[in-house]
């Protein structure tokens, strides 16, 4: 990307921007030079307070609420007990700190034009309260990495859901699919034993994130295995387009996994857990300093399990991140992961028309071939510098690479003999995806005021260069296409092998430019408005090579070239202080990779989403939100069989989501939400007939309801002890556009127990508690895949 300055023309007064001319240059991407020549020159009539919070004993107070007596602004403590709000307009001020199980600070204070106050506190204990307050893991989020800007949600025209590590441990999960059962709007799909996809609010369309970085996977193959969740701080959630800060393919949200940070202080944790299907896992991690401007965080983790349908995995990782700070003004943060793991593929059981089980058909039996496999490996690396020019100014760049290789060779396709009595394994599948993205993202994000309006800007650059080889081969041996008996099937029915044939090469290269600017109109309203320009270069080919992999014949290339303009734009008013209520407008695009086998390629996926909704935030330990929303994607493709595409022209998704959660009272967590969504497919704009219009989007249920709620004891000899319970309810789900097949609605209950001494913390989960008999997921339609019954787990943990 090209720069070039650019000054901005001044109105009478020299202190301030014209509001006019500075929109008229906003989309020159020119100007981010000249910013950082000449930030220094902008007199502001504002200042900064910063400072921290400590107990008697000089310890850091985490989630100390603080605020400025009859202002909206306010902050909670972090967890080294600092806090910071910027840009206060310059006068007297009442400053009041309080937190629950300490005093109530009150002081009147100064802020000066163009100055840092330093304030520094020690809070005492209140005498009739608890010395000990459990800090619940669903305390209300104030502030979400996925806004890139540093704005309260509460602020921001956009719905969020947050999955925090230690809703995380309290349920038990150890994968991605697990611990999104928590999150609404959100419906995980866990299919052929490994692979992982999510339909957001109807739609499939997302993108996944670590760390902030896009993991291509998901929107080239729509899912894709991930690791367990040994290194994992929290999952958060963006609903709805995001494609003006993440890029192309997000219309349902973004999924953002976000991996645990270095700390000041040491810390470490080791826990074992052990549970039914021989389910076994060990997590271990420790962070700290080491010196003055180098920290580190190491986290380890294996699970092992013979699973559910003895459709067991085994997966190891680890996790590594330094972060160095030279100076004052310079960070610099290193991550480097990788793991090792194995699937036992599962593709369900073959179902009759009408949803139904074959009669005499167990469905705990697992009829795969015992030679399937799903294999993962994978190195990802992350180098991330931000640089502060000034405590408005600052730039960031964040670099990733990973190396991915799936290797699956699996039973894909079971079809019924017309005697319903045996299943023939009619399409055994190899496959190897070779993935190796680099990618990166220059951001620069400066603070301003135009007269008494404030701005935050954010203005990037994203590069993505995609590597990717999937190579395909022949299955072979006595053992393929063989035929199962349904009743005590005999598994192993003779050898079988794959040798590979070809491999298709995706190769992209995609740029990225984009503007956003969060506006504080007045203490009530505030805005937002961001813009985005892709262009999108892919070049796709099949070659075929021999056994040791060496191309004996190059095939023709098919090249797809898009652009695409996308935008979002919000208003967020509150009429009192603990209410927001907002509207926005954002727009999506997802290019179609997909090449037929006669060459021909497809226009891209194009969409939009319309929401207004409400944020109620009435302590600083617990939010509600309700959302409501229409969303609209066109130009969309049904994969068939035989690599066969179908146009399904386009679909629509209305409904809305009402979410609470947060810490009520000290040691009760609860996290809740319901949403309705109803997604269909529509008429096309042409004469062509659709036969799915009218019908339900595959995989979008109607309803969904998820509930967890934690709480542990504060007082009596029993201090220490926690109970936990939960549901989710999924209403009716079709598998198919054409609403043949369905699985049909259920209620999992689910329930935990736990104990904690100092350090030492015992918990047992029992999962699916009633023994309900459902159907999760499934593939090519009829192949349904059993919910696993009734199972226990067993932990300790180990805090230092």
């Amino acid at each position: 990307m090209q720069t070039q300055k650019n000054c901005f023309p001044r109105t009478g007064n020299s202190n301030q921007i014209s509001p006019k001319s500075w929109y008229s240059h906003v989309l020159k991407i020119a100007l981010l030079i000249q910013l950082l020549l000449s930030n220094t020159a902008f007199a502001h009539h504002f200042g900064t307070l910063k400072g921290s919070i400590q107990s008697e004993t000089g310890d850091p107070i985490i989630g100390i609420h603080v605020r400025l007596e009859g202002t909206s602004f306010a902050v909670i403590t972090n967890e080294s007990g600092h806090f910071e709000i910027k840009n206060i307009p310059a006068g007297h001020y009442t400053l009041l700190a309080s937190g629950i199980g300490y005093e109530v600070k009150k002081e009147n204070i100064e802020i000066k034009q163009n100055e840092i106050t330093l304030l520094q506190y020690k809070l005492n204990s209140k005498t009739n309260e608890l010395s000990e307050v459990v800090i619940s893991s669903g305390a209300n989020r104030s502030f979400s990495s996925v806004n890139k800007i540093d704005v309260p949600l509460r602020d921001m025209p956009i719905t969020t859901s947050t999955v925090s590590v230690k809703t995380i441990e309290q349920r038990g999960a150890d994968d991605l699919g697990e611990a999104m059962k928590n999150t609404t709007g959100v419906r995980a799909n866990n299919t052929y034993g490994g692979f992982q996809h999510f339909t957001i609010r109807g739609f499939s369309n997302f993108v996944l994130l670590i760390d902030g970085a896009r993991d291509e996977r998901h929107n080239i193959s729509t899912s894709a295995p991930n690791t367990n969740l040994a290194n994992v701080e929290s999952i958060e959630v963006l609903k709805g387009p995001a494609s003006v800060l993440f890029g192309h393919s997000a219309l349902g949200g973004i999924i953002n996994i976000a991996r645990k940070r270095p700390t000041a202080n040491f810390k470490a944790d080791f826990s074992a857990t052990y549970g039914s299907f021989n389910t076994r896992r060990i997590r271990a991690g420790a962070g700290g300093a080491i010196g003055d401007k180098l920290r580190y965080r190491v986290d380890f983790g294996m699970s092992d399990t013979d699973g559910y349908r003895h459709s067991g995995s085994n997966t190891n990782n680890g996790y590594l991140a330094l972060e160095y700070t030279p100076t004052d003004k310079d960070l610099f943060y290193l991550t480097i992961g990788a793991n090792k793991d194995i699937y036992d593929t599962d593709t369900g059981i073959p179902m009759l028309e009408g949803s139904k089980v074959v009669p005499g058909m167990n469905i705990n039996t697992r009829y795969n071939d015992p030679a399937d496999f799903l294999k993962h490996t994978r190195y990802d690396y992350q180098l991330k510098y931000v640089h502060k020019f000034s405590e408005r100014l600052k730039v960031s760049n964040q670099l990733s690479y990973y190396d991915d290789n799936i290797n699956y060779f699996s039973t894909e396709e079971l079809t019924l003999n017309n005697s319903l009595d045996s299943i023939n394994r009619s399409f055994p599948f190899y496959f190897n995806h070779l993935t190796k993205p680099l990618q990166n993202q220059l951001e620069l994000t400066y603070e301003f005021n135009t007269g008494r309006i404030e701005h935050k800007l954010l203005v990037g650059y994203s590069l993505s260069l995609l590597n990717r080889k999937t190579y395909n081969g022949d299955v072979y041996g006595p053992g393929k296409n063989a035929t199962v008996a349904i009743s005590n099937p005999i598994l192993n029915q003779g050898y079988i092998n794959f040798r590979d044939v070809n491999y298709k090469a995706t190769m992209e290269n995609v740029h990225g430019i984009y503007v956003q600017d969060w506006i504080k109109i007045t203490d009530n309203l505030k805005a937002l408005a961001g813009l985005r320009y892709d262009i999108f270069d892919g070049t796709y080919y099949t070659n075929k090579v021999d056994a040791d992999r060496n191309i004996t014949e190059r095939g023709p290339e098919s090249t797809i070239s898009k652009s695409a303009l996308t935008y979002r734009a919000g208003l967020v008013y509150q009429p009192i202080e603990p209410l927001s209520v907002y509207g926005s407008y954002s727009t999506y695009f997802k290019p179609s990779r997909r090449v037929a086998p006669n060459g021909e390629t497809f226009d891209p996926e194009t969409g939009y989403q319309g929401e207004v909704g409400s944020r109620l935030e009435l302590s600083s330990r617990w939010a509600a939100n309700l959302a409501f929303y229409y969303m609209r994607k066109n130009n969309q493709l049904e994969a068939l069989p035989g690599g066969i595409y179908k146009r399904i022209g386009s679909a629509e998704s209305k409904g809305f989501e009402a979410e609470i959660n947060g810490n009520l009272l000290p040691g009760l967590d609860l996290s809740a939400g319901y949403t309705f969504s109803k997604a269909k497919y529509l008429p096309y704009d042409s004469e062509e007939i659709n036969v799915a219009a009218g019908k339900r989007v595959s995989f979008a249920p109607t309803n969904m309801l998820n509930a967890w709620l934690n709480y542990e004891l504060q007082t009596t000899s029993l201090k220490g002890l926690s109970v936990g319970a939960g549901a989710n309810y999924m209403s009716e789900t079709f598998t198919n556009s054409a609403n043949t097949y369905a699985l049909p609605a259920y209620t999992i209950a689910d329930v935990a127990i736990g104990y904690r001494v100092g350090r030492v913390g015992l918990r047992l989960n029992i999962n699916n508690v009633f023994n309900e008999k459902y159907f999760a997921n499934a593939i090519y339609t009829s192949q349904f895949s059993p919910g696993p019954t009734r199972n226990f787990l067993l932990s300790l943990k180990y805090n230092i």
